[in-house]
């Protein structure tokens, strides 16, 4: 059985005493029963890993641990993130779940012309807690970056000045038959397709158009087919 991965967002340094409290704290002794003694696996979402035990309790709402050596690990290269219009109901959770476990550094909605969904009030709140569960039961150390709705055009422009790569998801593109090192952005439209004036404008920015194949792929088939070429091909 592996051992359990818990989440620490404050971080943690080699022989610490740490306290886990809130929904962790919660799942690890109240869902996992653990006690005094037990070892965990502990993540801050930035890349370092380490064990900690288990030194004392107080309830079921509050552990403090004892943290063993730190371990950084580096995130994947190239660095991807992914920008895409909003899924509908679960399929969301689909798309940053399976999304985070190929490895995504960071997510962004697109707010598009034909977009039928757009963030609410509690969206960001729902969607952090998918990839950090997706990052628990995958083993990451890197929780995704989720960034605030934007244009396209406006996505394309700022990733591009900060030296990614572009790929715009597109029936006419090109079939990609390697991944260079260089960083990229991926970017996946509504199901109803990027206007024909949104595509002018991303690829006049600079992006490059990438084909999915002959068949039209809902959102996060999309996004997660176009992922996994680049991370495993």
């Amino acid at each position: 059985m592996s051992m359990p991965t818990f989440y620490l967002d404050e971080g943690f340094d080699a022989d610490s005493l740490i306290t886990l409290s809130g929904k962790e704290a919660w799942h690890a002794l109240g869902v996992r029963r653990l006690d005094v003694g037990d070892t965990i696996r502990l993540i801050d979402g930035k890349g370092n890993v380490t064990q900690a035990a288990v030194e004392n309790l107080q309830g079921r709402n509050t552990a403090y641990l004892r943290v063993g050596a730190v371990t950084h690990i580096p995130p994947q290269i190239p660095n991807i993130f992914l920008a895409t219009a909003i899924a509908k109901g679960d399929r969301q959770s689909t798309l940053l779940d399976m999304a985070t476990q190929l490895g995504i550094s960071g997510w962004q909605p697109l707010l598009c012309h034909r977009s039928v969904s757009k963030p609410g009030k509690n969206s960001y709140q729902r969607w952090q807690r998918i990839c950090l569960e997706a990052c628990k039961q995958s083993g990451s150390a890197w929780l995704p970056e989720l960034l605030p709705a934007a244009k396209p055009e406006d996505v394309a422009q700022a990733a591009l000045a900060e030296g990614r790569e572009v790929l715009l998801a597109h029936p006419d593109g090109e079939v990609i038959a390697t991944c260079s090192d260089l960083d990229k952005l991926l970017m996946v439209g509504p199901e109803g397709g990027f206007t024909d004036d949104e595509i002018k404008r991303v690829v006049a920015a600079g992006a490059k158009k990438v084909s999915l194949g002959q068949h039209i792929l809902r959102i996060e088939t999309a996004a997660v087919s176009l992922l996994a070429r680049l991370r495993l091909g």
